[in-house]
């Protein structure tokens, strides 16, 4: 469970075993529920000993792009969250980025584009866009991207990666755009395939296991 006071929770539901139908329709994965928990204190599964259905989120399972999008945005924020750490912003942009597919469906790409950045700019774990990831120097017009080496390098350390490409300054405004924006924007659709070719190709490079949500289109 992601909680907007105490982050993301493992625990054990009370009497599931014993009254499955009480807890079924609470506990499906992306819905949004309240829940009262005990802290074990001594483990990082906590007790959890109700569950209550606030939204049930139905519109995400209605169409199979959409449940993958939600599916791919749950399961991005599962790898780069740890546990017991509180990070009320991250828990409301999933929340809102939920809420936005299972209302809408439409426009995925962008909402997914906007996920992604805006998870790793608060997660802190966004790529190096300012200055060379490998010298340091700052990167004003002209920067080379590497997902392998987390993020632009400038021309003197276009050794470090041979395959880099060059990145333009409208690319590079999308990036910090979305990484301050709360709620999605409207990007240039000539922009749009190279932010969210960017973001895999770091995601792959830069993530401690592979998502699986990733090997299907969103």
């Amino acid at each position: 469970c992601l909680t907007e006071r105490h982050g993301k929770l493992k625990g054990l539901v009370k009497g599931l075993r014993m009254h499955p139908s009480r807890h079924r329709s609470a506990m499906e994965p992306m819905t949004v529920n309240r829940i009262v928990f005990y802290d074990t204190r001594t483990s990082q599964i906590h007790l959890i000993s109700q569950c209550e259905l606030l939204a049930p989120l139905s519109g995400i399972q209605q169409d199979l792009d959409t449940a993958r999008c939600a599916a791919f945005c749950t399961d991005l924020t599962d790898t780069v969250v740890p546990l017991n750490d509180p990070q009320p912003a991250v828990y409301h942009l999933l929340k809102d980025t939920l809420e936005r597919l299972a209302l809408q469906g439409g426009d995925q790409t962008s909402l997914r584009v906007h996920f992604i950045v805006r998870l790793l700019r608060l997660a802190g774990f966004h790529p190096q866009l300012d200055r060379c990831a490998n010298c340091q120097s700052p990167v004003q017009t002209e920067g080379f991207w590497s997902a392998a080496q987390g993020g632009l390098l400038c021309p003197r350390c276009l050794h470090e990666d041979p395959r880099a490409e060059a990145v333009t300054p409208d690319v590079l405004h999308a990036f910090a755009t979305l990484a301050e924006a709360e709620h999605p924007h409207a990007l240039d659709e000539r922009v749009l395939p190279i932010l969210r070719q960017r973001l895999d190709e770091f995601l792959q490079w830069r993530l401690d296991r592979p998502l699986k949500t990733m090997s299907v289109p969103a």
